[in-house]
C-alpha cells in the first residue's frame, strides 16, 4: 500500500465519497430509530457501548451493500463476520466505528492484523490495492455522527486521514425556509367577536 499516498486514495475514491458517507449516516439513522422505539415500549437503555456498535455496524454493512450492490465497479467481498469493498481494484476499504486515535476499534483477530498490516496483501485481492477503513464517530451525546473519515494506518500507527465532507447534517433534520406572511394578507386564526350585552340577555 506504501505507493499509495492520500491523494491517490482520494481520487480513487471520490466518485464514492457521497455513497459512503450516505451507507453510514443511513445505517446511524436506523439505530437512532430502534433506540426511539424501544424507549417508547418502555424498555431499559442497552447496558454495553459494544451492542450499540455491533448493530450500527450491521446497519451499515446492509446500506453499503444495497447502495454499491450494482455497481459493477466496485466488487463486494461478503464474508462472515465483516464485509469488504473493493473500488476499481485500487482500494479495497471497511466500515470501522473509530476509537480516540481515528483508528477502527477491532478485535485483534489474524484476520484483522493482515487488513491492518499495510504490506501484507490480501488472498483473491489485488495485492497492489490500498486498505483503508472508512471511519464513523459519534457525537459526545451519540445522536448523530460527527464525522466520516477515510483512514489509511500500519499496525497501529495512523499513516494518513481525511474526512468525506460531512454535508447535510447527520440527524438527517431537513430544516425548512420560513417565510413571513405579507402584511397585507389576513391572519389564518381571527379572534371571535364577544357577545353584546343584548345577546347575552336574549334580547
Amino acid at each position: 500500500m506504501d505507493q499509495f499516498s492520500e491523494d491517490d486514495v482520494r481520487t480513487a475514491l471520490e466518485p464514492y465519497h457521497a455513497r459512503i458517507r450516505s451507507a453510514v449516516i443511513s445505517g446511524f439513522a436506523e439505530w437512532l430509530s430502534l433506540a426511539e422505539c424501544r424507549a417508547a415500549k418502555g424498555y431499559a437503555p442497552v447496558l454495553y457501548p459494544r451492542t450499540i456498535s455491533n448493530y450500527v455496524f450491521d446497519a451499515i454493512a446492509r446500506c453499503a451493500l444495497t447502495v454499491f450492490g450494482s455497481d459493477p465497479t466496485v466488487r463486494i467481498i461478503d464474508q462472515a463476520q465483516t464485509v469488504k469493498f473493493c473500488f476499481g481494484d485500487v482500494v479495497i476499504g471497511r466500515f470501522k466505528k473509530g476509537d480516540e486515535d481515528n483508528l477502527g476499534q477491532n478485535i485483534r483477530t489474524q484476520a484483522v492484523l493482515d487488513f491492518v498490516d499495510a504490506q501484507h496483501s490480501l488472498p483473491g485481492l489485488p495485492p497492489a490495492a490500498a486498505k483503508i477503513e472508512f471511519i464513523w464517530t459519534p457525537d459526545l451525546l451519540g445522536s448523530a455522527v460527527e464525522s466520516v473519515l477515510v483512514v489509511a494506518r500500519d499496525g497501529d500507527n495512523l499513516l494518513w486521514s481525511y474526512e468525506i465532507d460531512p454535508g447535510e447534517p447527520a440527524t438527517g433534520a431537513i430544516p425548512l425556509p420560513f417565510q413571513a406572511a405579507p402584511d397585507d394578507e389576513p391572519p389564518l386564526v381571527t379572534p371571535k367577536s364577544l357577545p353584546s350585552e343584548n345577546e347575552t340577555k336574549g334580547t
